[in-house]
């Protein structure tokens, strides 16, 4: 690792350096890789450090597989160091064509030596060279949930989960899918342009993104990245993955409601509904986090967006002040599930971690129920695919409140989850949507 006075001169050492803060510490991956980008001198140079820090991350569970066998050691018996250098040494050598295999084991090498652990360099050197050797072969258990483990770097505890909610075969289908790159999706801001206009501008700046399939005003791109363009600075679109923006769908609210956003931040889906509302009414954004609410502010106003008021707020405590709303979306903490393609270090996460979420999610559904007028719209929602807290929450609540049912979902969800069913589960599967869990209710008149 780069001295601690220094900063890291190469993108590998600030690869190597986040990885081991990352097993040292846990820090947020996207975080922790910004302040080591902003070190590096070029763009280049920034791309392969995130490549190499995003990669590892990724295929943790299969670089440590391979070390463990090669190495008759329990990665946890490692310093660090040591095992972040085995790790990025592997992933180029098995999942980087372009760099040469003398070029990944040197390199490694030369970064435990950098980093005080010398006498480990030969270790280093050894495994590596024995993985190349071997013809690179990634030895695999036998049993189908162990196998795809290591095949897709995926915990098994989670695979076990999602076995016992969907099937073996959608788990392992699941966990190959949280691997590789997911797509890049907007949303037009339709008070400012309509979807043509923005695809076209993107185009002519180079960025190439096409219609949505399911999502009205919604754009999908397979490469690149639209930071930076007018058409972003400006608010004629935003980033936004097209499960989320379906979760403001089914909210569904109209001009002039009044609108209560109970885990708002960073704003996504209080824009998307601000702007089926048409700018007209109330929008109540609430996130528990004063930093964060400054981020759902700061949204609006680049949007040109008037009818949001951003406010702290705590999703589970009634707030008798707030008067009632005509719909309410609580889109709840959760374990995130859904989005491990974008977020490889949920992969991290213990069933202790996440065990007591659903307890959490329950309450905030049942304090936002408080919030709503007689024939009002609620919507549950999560990013999660895991039905203890999808499926079981929202069953447990309309088997406690008597005075709310099942309302169906707009008819934009038809093809994914059958006409007039209230809940669906999205998942890459179904179309390159994240992983994500909508479930619609009405308060009886």
């Amino acid at each position: 690792m780069a001295p601690k006075s220094e900063s890291p001169r190469t993108p590998r050492e600030a690869a190597f350096t986040g990885i081991c803060r990352m097993l040292k510490d846990k820090a947020y991956s996207n975080l922790l890789l910004d302040s080591l980008l902003r070190q590096l001198p070029d763009k280049r140079s920034r791309a392969f450090a995130s490549s190499l820090f995003y990669g590892v991350l990724e295929r943790e569970i299969t670089l440590q597989h391979i070390i463990e066998v090669y190495s008759g050691r329990p990665v946890s018996k490692l310093d660090p160091e040591v095992a972040a250098a085995l790790e990025l040494g592997l992933y180029q050598l098995g999942w980087m064509d372009a760099v040469p295999d003398s070029a990944a084991v040197n390199e490694s090498v030369n970064l435990v030596k950098n980093s005080h652990k010398k006498s480990a360099a030969g270790f280093v050197n050894g495994i590596l060279r024995r993985f190349i050797r071997e013809g690179k072969q990634l030895p695999l258990p036998e049993g189908p949930i162990e196998r795809a483990s290591v095949l897709y770097s995926m915990p098994g505890w989670i695979l076990s989960l999602w076995r016992r909610d969907y099937g073996e075969e959608t788990a392992v289908k699941l966990a190959e899918s949280c691997l590789g790159r997911p797509p890049l999706q907007l949303r037009v801001n339709t008070l400012k342009a309509d979807a043509g206009q923005v695809s076209a501008e993107l185009k002519t700046a180079g960025f190439y993104a096409f219609p949505h399939p399911v999502v009205p005003d919604a754009l999908t791109a397979r490469e690149g990245s639209p930071a930076g363009l007018p058409a972003v600075t400006e608010g004629r679109c935003y980033i936004q993955d097209a499960a989320s923006q379906l979760a403001a769908w089914a909210v569904g609210p109209e001009p002039g409601e009044t609108v209560f956003d109970l885990c708002a931040a960073p704003g996504g889906k209080s824009f998307t509904m601000a702007q089926m509302m048409e700018d007209k009414g109330k929008l109540l954004a609430f996130d528990l986090h004063p930093s964060r609410v400054k981020l759902i502010a700061d949204g609006a106003a680049r949007l040109g967006i008037h009818c949001i008021t951003a406010a702290a707020g705590d999703a589970g405590v009634f707030n008798s002040e707030l008067g009632l709303a005509d719909r309410v979306l609580c889109d709840v903490p959760c374990a995130g599930l859904g989005v491990i393609r974008r977020k490889p270090e949920i992969r991290r996460k213990t069933p202790e971690e996440i065990a007591g979420l659903p307890t959490v999610q329950a309450r905030i559904l049942d304090n936002a129920a408080r919030y709503l007028k007689p024939g009002g719209i609620l919507v549950y929602s999560t990013c999660s695919l895991n039905q203890d807290e999808n499926d079981r929450v929202a069953a447990a609540f309309l088997e406690s409140h008597p005075d709310f049912a099942p309302s169906p979902l707009p008819p934009v969800f038809d093809g994914l989850a059958g006409p007039g069913s209230h809940t669906v589960t999205l998942s890459p599967l179904m179309g390159d949507f994240d992983g994500f869990y909508i479930a619609r209710f009405t308060k009886r008149v």
